[in-house]
């Protein structure tokens, strides 16, 4: 077999082979064609309207799945993926329905000493992303805060963030940094949202996101206690070469913030802080990275994501 097949398929396939178990037609679709290009199962008609496969072809494509998954495609549910060592217990192929290897694991970095499970560890002295680690092994964190953030450049530049122009009782310092990971097929946020979930109550969440429409998404929907942001907002407009784009590509983030800002006004609750940083990302239709932050040692500061 070419390929793993994916569950979306192996669905799919199992619910016809179901219904036609000594064979018979499938209407085409973009499913029904990867069936037949990637496992040769059936015969499409001359029109390619429908795909005929006969017990045969069922049979064949039985013994195929059966040798990769140890599944009877007709009637085993699919499996739940697993990491690759517990796949390669049983298969030859490790990366046979498991999830990738980043999945468990979370992406922590801090200015001194990374403070978990009641003990201190020293970070590299060399720069560095951090360090990556299985999130549950850890059950406790005794640093100030936890930090959410968005860019992975600012988990190996931690000491260029202007945390002195804070005006909080929290000290950032001393604060845990997440990243919370990248969006990719292959890797999920999920992983790094939930540690940062979990640990709601017990100690304060920050999100420090960049200062455009989907910056502010994250941190409201983070669950962050706060986002950590620009303290004048007008910095926006500092000069820059290019012209703006980002802005223009955050349609769906500006409608979500809208309908979220119309909600407030229709129940007559108080404006809250970050509203104010979106009239003024409306008013300016320009964004700012962190990475811009960092470089220019930018003033930040922390607004209540309290409602």
């Amino acid at each position: 077999m070419k390929v793993t097949i994916n569950k979306q398929l192996y669905n799919f396939t199992q619910d016809k082979l179901q219904k036609h178990r000594q064979g018979g037609q499938i209407k085409n679709s973009s499913l029904a064609t990867k069936l037949y290009e990637e496992y040769n199962f059936g015969q499409f008609d001359v029109n390619k309207q429908w795909l005929t496969f006969s017990l045969d072809n069922i049979l064949a494509l039985s013994e195929e799945i059966n040798g990769v998954l140890g599944l009877d495609i007709r009637q085993d549910p699919y499996p739940t993926s697993e990491d690759r060592l517990t796949t390669s217990e049983k298969s030859r192929n490790e990366k046979a329905n498991s999830y990738a290897v980043s999945k468990e694991f979370v992406l922590i970095n801090s200015l001194s000493e990374v403070k978990i499970n009641q003990s201190c560890y020293k970070i590299s002295p060399l720069t560095s992303l951090g360090a990556y680690i299985k999130a549950e092994e850890i059950q406790s964190i005794e640093h100030s805060a936890v930090v959410l953030v968005e860019n992975l450049a600012v988990m190996a530049n931690l000491s260029s963030i202007n945390l002195t122009s804070i005006d909080n009782t929290l000290d950032l310092t001393q604060a845990l940094w997440l990243y919370r990971g990248d969006v990719k097929a292959q890797q999920t946020t999920t992983t790094s949202y939930q540690f940062f979930r979990h640990f709601k109550g017990n100690i304060p969440l920050i999100c420090f996101s960049d200062l455009d429409p989907k910056g502010i998404e994250i941190a409201l929907t983070s669950h962050a206690d706060f986002w950590l942001t620009l303290k004048n907002t007008n910095d926006v407009t500092m000069p820059l070469l290019g012209n703006e784009q980002e802005w223009y590509k955050q349609s769906a983030s500006v409608s979500y913030l809208s309908d979220k800002m119309k909600k407030y006004i229709s129940q007559e609750t108080e404006n809250v802080c970050w509203q104010g940083v979106f009239n003024t990302l409306l008013n300016h239709r320009k964004t700012l990275k962190q990475e811009h932050m960092l470089k220019h040692k930018l003033a930040l500061t922390l607004i209540s994501l309290k409602e």
